[in-house]
């Protein structure tokens, strides 16, 4: 996801002198051709978070739309005061580009997980949290950003996603992009982690069960309307790489409730309960509760309820 996210805002910035690019000393190799062909809208700020969120306002402030990029915990965690006073309060134009969501950085250990990141952005004032599923939605909803004028928070994958959108996605602000059609349930996720919600279907398929699988880019704003007609359908999993707190599932229970709705919705989201795992994003999933069978047993517990 990185990749398209990086060429899909280089090819537009070639155009607009106002797209700004900045970094805290990562994304080598990632971003040396945009620093190439556009040295003069390319900052590498250092390690520095917080000079660098300051910075980014800042130039937001006089017209830039400014792209701030870095490794998921860094960008958000380390300097979440300036994001708050300096981005969301000014209601500057920063877009915090975060690479690496959830377990994807899972070697580094615990300090570099991207398990809050949601649950801690989305409860700022004005901020926008868009999470896309694979390299074609990030591609649509990079352009759709760069046109916007709201604080951002873009969480991308670190690389290599594969696409799982059959056709090319049509974001439209706010909605829930469906993949598959289904007749007994649905699987709803965010990010990355749309892989496992397709193994999921196609193992409820093979018990004869049929579950549409839809991605969930927009967690700021809740698409009321698809929600409401997957509810009459059957039973609704919302699938995460997040903590259980304060998430996507979180955010659609807040949303359902304050409507009105009524139905099954389950959460499969991280469990967190043990920080001292060391290993790759699929062991990490896995181990941490964000697995196909896991996601098997709740939708079968919730269709027999």
């Amino acid at each position: 996801m990185r990749d398209t996210f990086v060429a899909t805002l280089l090819e537009v910035a070639k155009k607009d002198k106002n797209i700004i690019l900045m970094t805290g000393d990562l994304g080598y190799g990632v971003l040396d051709t945009f620093e190439r062909e556009l040295p003069d809208q390319f900052i590498n700020s250092g390690v520095n978070e917080q000079a660098m969120m300051g910075m980014a306002a800042g130039y937001a402030s006089t017209g830039k739309r400014v792209f701030v990029y870095s490794i998921g915990n860094f960008p958000t965690l380390r300097c979440l005061e300036q994001i708050r006073n300096d981005v969301c309060l000014m209601n500057n134009p920063v877009v915090i580009v975060s690479v690496g969501a959830g377990y994807a950085y899972g070697s580094q250990g615990y300090t570099h997980h991207a398990l809050e990141d949601i649950a801690v952005l989305r409860a700022l004032p004005n901020m926008e949290v868009i999470v896309p599923a694979d390299p074609a939605e990030t591609a649509e909803l990079t352009t759709i950003i760069i046109a916007s004028k709201k604080p951002t928070y873009l969480r991308l994958g670190k690389s290599g996603e594969p696409t799982i959108h059959t056709t090319r996605p049509k974001p439209t602000h706010g909605k829930i992009n469906e993949i598959t059609p289904g007749t007994s349930g649905t699987l709803i996720f965010a990010g990355s982690v749309g892989t496992v919600a397709v193994a999921a279907a196609n193992a409820l398929a093979a018990q004869g069960i049929s579950v549409a699988v839809a991605s969930m880019p927009y967690i700021s704003t809740i698409d009321i309307d698809y929600l409401e007609k997957a509810l009459r359908i059957g039973p609704v999993i919302v699938i995460e790489e997040h903590s259980y707190r304060g998430g996507v599932g979180a955010a659609v229970l807040e949303a359902t409730n304050a409507a009105n709705l009524h139905g099954a919705i389950g959460l499969i989201a991280a469990d967190q309960n043990n920080l001292s795992q060391i290993g790759d994003q699929s062991f990490l999933r896995t181990a941490n509760g964000i697995n196909v069978d896991n996601i098997i047993a709740k939708f079968n517990a919730l269709k027999v309820m």
